[in-house]
């Protein structure tokens, strides 16, 4: 297996890399020749992931807690010295369940938020302090088309998206000077185990009929959009949130 400290060209980090969209681009970027290091709350789900692909570290070989601030700050570090720099740092970490507003508790509201908002702050300043005093990097957030236009039996998930919105625009405008773009990608329904969970081919089915294209996006569909935020093609765009979901939220 070869050094990841010595492999040349860019180096990422891909939290939530243990299945889905996350996994999707870990397998993407390293097929494309970036060192990547990859991390998940399912320790298994990653050792798997770099046994299938040898160019993906699975990273300190522990389960790593996106909603733990000080989790997220070694998980940085760790990938920063394991890869020997660190380019791209992107975070696919997200949770949702289809529930009615009023039969919700706080604590699942609580939840909520940490998963989907709080996880992608930790990890943009774990990263974006590391970027600063290493020539700067890019960023890449996970939203989702419920933050831009709202879903029913989502109301604070999407609250949740559209402040993942926010934060991609305004840590854009404030980590342009230190060399660091920030962007974000808001996939709509998306055919992942998440998915699944939430009650499959009937949900699908569902919101099918609303999609211009008439089918759910592939986790590889979203992780090219996603590559391409994070890579130097990019170059030019940060503060942007890019809907990938086969047209939903065109007109919004």
């Amino acid at each position: 297996m070869t050094n990841a400290a010595s492999a040349p060209g860019p180096r990422a980090l891909v939290v939530g890399a243990g299945s889905g969209i996350g996994r999707a681009v870990a397998l993407l970027l390293a097929e494309r020749g970036v060192a990547t290091a990859a991390a998940d709350l399912d320790v298994d789900s990653v050792r798997s992931l770099a046994k299938e692909e040898q160019a993906v570290v699975a990273l300190g070989d522990r389960s790593w807690d996106a909603t733990d601030v000080v989790a997220c700050e070694e998980l940085v570090r760790e990938a920063h010295a394991t890869l020997g720099g660190l380019d791209q740092v992107i975070t696919t970490v997200g949770w949702t369940a289809i529930t009615p507003f009023l039969d919700e508790t706080p604590e699942y509201w609580r939840r909520i938020v940490d998963v989907n908002l709080m996880s992608s702050i930790y990890v943009a300043a774990a990263a974006a302090r590391t970027m600063k005093d290493h020539g700067g990097g890019s960023i890449v957030l996970t939203s989702s088309e419920a933050g831009i236009v709202g879903t029913s039996g989502e109301s604070v998930y999407s609250a949740t998206k559209a402040g993942v919105v926010a934060l991609a625009k305004s840590l854009a405008r404030e980590l342009a000077r230190h060399g660091i773009r920030v962007n974000a990608v808001a996939p709509g329904i998306t055919d992942t185990p998440l998915l699944e969970s939430q009650g499959g081919d009937t949900l699908l089915s569902s919101i099918v009929r609303q999609v211009p294209l008439r089918r759910a996006g592939k986790p590889e569909e979203i992780a090219a959009a996603i590559a391409f935020l994070a890579s130097d093609e990019a170059s030019y765009v940060t503060g942007q949130t890019w809907c990938v979901g086969g047209g939903l939220t065109m007109g919004s």
